[in-house]
């Protein structure tokens, strides 16, 4: 169903190919951004057709359940997407270590490298490695976009808490 909508808007999708080794990512992450916003605004949009449709007392019972239908599942969709990206993202974070969670969480506070070597009471080339790693492990390429991926997914709520067992630094 993604695919169909994405040829739809004359988008190719190529599966095969891992981002992370292609040149021009962030035009690609550009154009990605794009589309999700093109497709966020027709689901919308949608939605609100649908609800107006299903609003109209003279709709006879077996055209507004189906309308009814239709909205649960517009709804499934558009909640899915963010469902699967913080499955993924758990999953990617459960490699992190406990230096490396205190560093995302840092990070999503703003600090800067000094400020946080500071806060953790280490030097700046720690905190520069700690945070090199969470990048990688996280398959993402820069602080904003770690920063942006554990806020739009929720991430730190998924961090060990203290007393857990984490892997040593």
């Amino acid at each position: 169903m993604e695919c169909r909508a994405l040829v739809t808007l004359g988008v190719s999708v190529d599966r095969s190919r891992d981002r992370r080794r292609t040149a021009g990512r962030r035009d690609e992450d550009r154009r990605n951004a794009e589309i999700v916003h093109a497709l966020d605004d027709a689901l919308t949009s949608v939605s609100d057709l649908v609800g107006s449709l299903g609003s109209d007392p003279a709709l006879p019972p077996s055209t507004a359940e189906r309308l009814r239908a239709l909205d649960r599942e517009l709804s499934r969709i558009t909640t899915r997407g963010t469902t699967d990206e913080a499955a993924e993202a758990i999953q990617l974070a459960a490699h992190l270590t406990r230096r490396e969670w205190q560093c995302l969480d840092l990070l999503v506070q703003g600090l800067t490298t000094s400020a946080m070597a500071d806060r953790m009471t280490v030097s700046t080339t720690t905190v520069r490695t700690h945070v090199q790693s969470l990048l990688a492990k996280l398959g993402v390429h820069s602080r904003l976009q770690a920063v942006a991926l554990t806020t739009r997914t929720s991430l730190l709520s998924a961090a060990p808490r203290d007393g857990a067992r984490t892997r040593r630094t």
